[in-house]
């Protein structure tokens, strides 16, 4: 079955699902990894010559600006919720090095203790955050965030303070995150957000949430169904393809509705929605292969290509429909229907960061049993290889600020196998959860119920 010879390494997983509830036209097929024959016979270009040739630019180092976040002694949950939460967000966010609280100058750290910029500035330290949380009431809670630069003394040049929902205290948090983040670096950081995957084997697989940082994985799909292809969608609802004993995937939601009516007929292996959830694109199995259709909602499909084996739909910040289909000797990443990747360089999954320096195109690329994460321009040109020697990296998602990629990788070195998220250029790669799995996705939350008070 050509379903079958288009599951390499990269796609394990994912493809043993497809090829057990796969419908009957895709009952013959030839061994695992198989190429499609090509036309002519020519021979195949030589994937490790091609993966070979791309420039790695992942573990070069350079110096990033030193932020200290002042300590505190308040044992408050606010409090202690508040910092922790950015002081993650500015650690992994990649812009920064941020200093260990052992390090602190000494002093009486209080509520209302003055920061003494001067005795940080001579530890290193570029900027200086002071974070405050405390509780109003039984349902509320007060953030404030307070920043310094070092060369403009003891003024702050950020300083912010919110009442929000105890009940949203660490997304709230996130979202002051950001705005610190966006204080020091000119742009907001994107943590006031979400990620979906899939994760588990056989007829054990169910979608999860997990929040950016790697805090509260939780399963959001029923155990007696097998779940692929999370995605959000309108409304911030949470969509994904499911099947129960077999039968053909269909489109359930996270809350329980479902299967949606479609105006395709056909098992469903991958959803994707545009960024502002305009459009949605489907890959669905229609006689032998597997197609994308798109349409403003389910169903309204229509055909988007006619390339065969179309897996992996995404959308590029600019509304294009991306995903991966059949090449001549191997699957290719495709953008409005040209292909933007090597032929003969099996490649999966792609995601597209609207990064400062311009939209990057990231996916993965395999060679046997080895997956690496490369980048390129939204419709192509030079590659540059993120990842290397570490294992399989597969299944990337950009961060809602175009900065970060989040990504699966099965390395045993360092922090070990896990959810990594790490900078776009391939470096600072940090572990934030040990769950492993598919079809990674992440998107911004909904807008908070934090009210600003002004100082």
């Amino acid at each position: 079955m050509r379903l079958v010879r288009w599951c390499t390494a990269l796609v394990a997983s994912a493809c043993a699902v497809l090829a057990a509830a796969a419908p009957s036209s895709f009952a013959q097929g030839t061994p695992q990894g198989t190429p499609p024959a090509s036309a002519g016979g020519d021979k195949p270009p030589n994937p490790d010559e091609l993966l070979g040739h791309i420039t790695v630019v992942a573990g070069a180092t350079r110096p990033l600006p030193k932020v200290g976040i002042l300590p505190s002694l308040a044992s408050d949950m606010e409090d202690v919720t508040l910092r922790s939460v950015v002081r993650r967000d500015l650690d992994l966010c990649g812009e920064f090095e941020v200093l260990d609280d052992d390090k602190a100058p000494d002093g009486l750290y209080l509520s209302d203790s003055p920061v003494d910029v001067k005795a940080w500035s001579q530890k290193g330290v570029e900027a200086v955050v002071k974070l405050t949380g405390k509780k109003l009431s039984a349902d509320k809670a007060e953030l404030r965030a307070q920043a310094y630069l070092v060369r403009y003394g003891d003024k702050a040049v950020f300083d912010r303070r919110f009442q929000v929902p105890l009940a949203d205290l660490r997304s709230e948090s996130h979202r002051l995150a950001d705005l610190v983040i966006g204080a020091l670096t000119g742009q907001n950081g994107g943590f006031a957000s979400h990620m979906t995957f899939a994760s588990g084997s056989g007829s054990l697989r169910r979608v999860f949430t997990i929040d950016a940082d790697g805090h509260d994985a939780k399963a959001m799909s029923p155990p007696d169904r097998v779940a692929i292809a999370p995605a959000f969608g309108k409304g911030d609802a949470l969509f994904y393809a499911g099947s129960g004993r077999g039968e053909e995937y269909r489109v359930y939601t996270a809350s329980g509705q479902g299967p949606m009516p479609l105006s395709v007929k056909g098992s469903v292996y991958g959803l994707a929605f545009s960024k502002d959830r305009a459009q949605v694109a489907a890959s669905i199995g229609v006689g032998s292969t597997i197609q994308v259709f798109t349409g403003p909602d389910f169903g309204s499909l229509k055909p988007a290509s006619p390339i065969g084996m179309a897996l992996h739909p995404a959308f590029t910040p600019s509304g294009k429909l991306a995903f991966a289909g059949e090449g001549k000797y191997s699957q290719r990443i495709f953008v409005d229907g040209k292909p933007i990747s090597p032929d003969g360089l099996f490649a999966s999954a792609p995601t597209f960061c609207n990064h400062p320096d311009g939209i990057k195109a990231i996916f993965a690329v395999g060679v046997g049993k080895q997956t690496d994460l490369v980048a390129s321009g939204e419709t192509g040109g030079g590659l540059a290889r993120l990842t290397q020697s570490q294992g399989s990296n597969g299944y990337p998602a950009c961060s809602p600020d175009g900065r970060l990629v989040a990504f699966f990788s099965t390395r045993k070195s360092g922090e070990g196998p896990g959810l990594y998220v790490m900078r776009v250029d391939g470096l600072r790669p940090k572990r934030i959860s040990n769950l492993t799995g598919d079809s990674l996705r992440w998107d911004p939350l909904p807008p908070g119920k934090g009210v600003e008070v002004k100082n």
